[in-house]
């Protein structure tokens, strides 16, 4: 990435799917200033390993086996002021879509 020289050229780091591969705050430390956007996704380990990777995803954002306070301590640490965005079902009901605002606010707050 760092060969092409361009600010057009930059990480969606994806929270959730960097799961399979080691811990987000880690590769958000080793992508530094290279992070673009932030998409913030919950992964459960436990449940990708008993019912299969992509189950791993069906859980709500708090649920699952990111440690958010470490993770948004790793974005502030490397300066992220972009946008985060996110990919979790709320539901199409009011109430769903409130709980999903409220669970990323909490994140965000870390």
């Amino acid at each position: 990435m760092d060969e092409f020289n361009s600010p057009m050229v930059a990480w969606h780091f994806d929270v959730g799917n960097i799961m399979n591969y080691g811990w987000p705050e880690q590769w958000i430390r080793i992508l530094g200033k290279r992070i673009a956007q932030l998409h913030i996704k919950e992964y459960s380990r436990q449940k990708r390993d008993k019912e299969g990777p992509g189950k791993g995803f069906q859980v709500a954002l708090l649920e699952g086996d990111n440690n958010w306070p470490t993770v948004m301590q790793a974005v502030d640490e490397i300066g992220y002021q972009g946008w985060a965005i996110t990919e979790q079902g709320g539901g199409s009901s009011p109430e769903g879509l409130k709980d999903l605002a409220d669970r990323l606010a909490k994140i965000i707050a870390c």
